[in-house]
């Protein structure tokens, strides 16, 4: 790594916001839901409270921020919900291919707008307002979670856009929404127009099978 990387991760350390890190959020997928059912999305961790959601009996990578009492919070629309552990299943987070680091993160952040979806393929797709929203599919050349530990994790990508980000679990706001996300980030991105160096939140979308 040079000089001037190594500065630039330092940098970033930095920049990532302050406060209680969370244990890094859990990938589950729905159970014991019968084929022509849903598993319901509630307001709080409670059998008794209003529903605000579902989630199909084939939904994977459901993002786990927060266990209490046997119900795991979840993000959903604008802010957050709950679901019961009972019909969830742990399942593994998928990895960058060939490399230490993983992979299915979903990046964004404000003013500037931009974002970064992490591929397991080993491709990215970046946009931000200096590629006025168009997505720009890069190639991660690397990606490592720190030695010895679960987290931080950085990846180097390259293409019409290149840079680096950092990303470790945090509790992360948007500052738009009530969400509270379980991924803090940093990205430093450079091309043509210059650099820019950003920070934001990342999330798993729910996959449906």
């Amino acid at each position: 790594m040079t000089i001037t990387r190594i500065l630039a991760v330092a940098l970033m350390l930095a920049l990532v916001p302050a406060g209680k890190l969370l244990a890094q959020p859990t990938l589950y997928r729905v159970v014991n839901v019968d084929a022509h059912d849903t598993l319901v999305i509630r307001a709080t961790p409670s059998t008794t409270s209003a529903i605000i959601g579902t989630l199909q009996p084939t939904a994977s990578a459901v993002e786990v921020l927060e266990v209490r009492h046997g119900w795991g919070r979840i993000l959903q629309d604008e802010g957050s919900g709950w679901v019961s552990l009972a019909y969830l299943s742990e399942m593994p987070r998928p990895g960058v291919a060939g490399m230490d680091a993983p992979a299915g993160l979903q990046c964004s952040g404000t003013e500037p707008f931009w974002g970064l979806s992490i591929r397991p393929d080993g491709s990215a797709i970046y946009h931000d307002m200096m590629t006025l929203g168009e997505e720009r599919v890069v190639t991660i050349t690397d990606a490592r979670t720190a030695r010895s530990r679960f987290e931080p994790f950085i990846y180097y990508f390259t293409g019409e856009i290149e840079g680096m980000a950092l990303i470790r679990p945090g509790r992360c706001s948007d500052g738009m929404s009530d969400r509270d996300y379980g991924w803090q980030a940093v990205v430093d991105a450079r091309d043509g127009e210059g650099a820019r160096l950003m920070e934001g939140c990342c999330r798993t979308p729910v996959q449906n099978d």
